[in-house]
């Protein structure tokens, strides 16, 4: 006969496995369904032991007293997560919700993805020092050069515009790009910069591992790249 320590405890790896389904809010379903096979096994295993104990050295209570209240334990996890899991997809719904009033919208984003939109396409450089030389290299979506443009080589912001033609004139289709830059000074040292991207809006979507995403023509980010809303007006003249 199985002895009443040994038998309670027999259940504390599956209460385990069942926590760590619990910690996943994507899971509490199948971890409260689990859970409860789990309980109904302890009480039917505890009840069998107490018809069977020997009456001159009963059960230790303390065993399966300790183990209803880690089931219980479990149980209000499970459920926290799940009102958690519903607060974040209500979350995400309002998120997404508010996002719609960027479309349409020129934005200014962190990002070397550079949108091709109406034949242009704008963006920004910041040198970290002063450059010798600034070389600006436009990259098609398979990596192949379009085009070279000569860069300002002072410490700071530079607005930019690309016309969308390549180094032949051709008019190059709209869709996504990327903008490279290369500042180096008069010894060869590289100069640090960063590079950011506008685009207008033209649709808004939500993935369940990024959140709210913001598409501009091919280009895809998020909100927290977002730095300000531009004025397409007020972009630097084509080069």
């Amino acid at each position: 006969m199985t002895t009443g320590a040994s038998a309670v405890t027999a259940k504390t790896d599956t209460m385990a496995n069942a926590l760590g389904a619990a910690t996943d809010t994507s899971k509490t379903a199948s971890a409260t369904k689990k859970l409860s096979a789990n309980f109904d096994t302890f009480l039917t295993m505890l009840t069998t032991q107490l018809k069977h104990q020997d009456p001159l050295s009963p059960m230790d209570s303390t065993q399966f007293t300790n183990q209803l209240v880690q089931f219980a334990s479990v149980e209000q996890q499970i459920s926290a997560n799940t009102n958690l899991e519903s607060l974040i997809k209500i979350q995400k719904l309002n998120q997404t919700s508010s996002a719609l009033g960027y479309l349409g919208q020129t934005i200014e984003t962190v990002g070397n993805e550079l949108p091709l939109q109406d034949g242009r396409a704008g963006f920004s450089y910041t040198l970290g020092e002063d450059a010798n030389a600034t070389a600006i290299v436009i990259r098609d979506s398979n990596g192949k050069m379009v085009r070279s443009l000569n860069g300002e080589m002072t410490k700071g912001r530079h607005d930019m515009s690309w016309d969308g033609k390549d180094q032949y004139g051709n008019t190059m289709a709209d869709g996504r790009y990327a903008v490279e830059v290369v500042a180096a000074k008069s010894d060869g040292t590289a100069v640090d910069s960063a590079v950011t991207v506008m685009g207008r809006v033209t649709d808004v979507a939500s993935d369940e591992t990024s959140g709210t995403l913001l598409a501009m023509s091919g280009v895809v980010t998020t909100l927290d790249k977002i730095l300000t809303i531009r004025d397409t007006a007020s972009l630097a003249k084509a080069n």
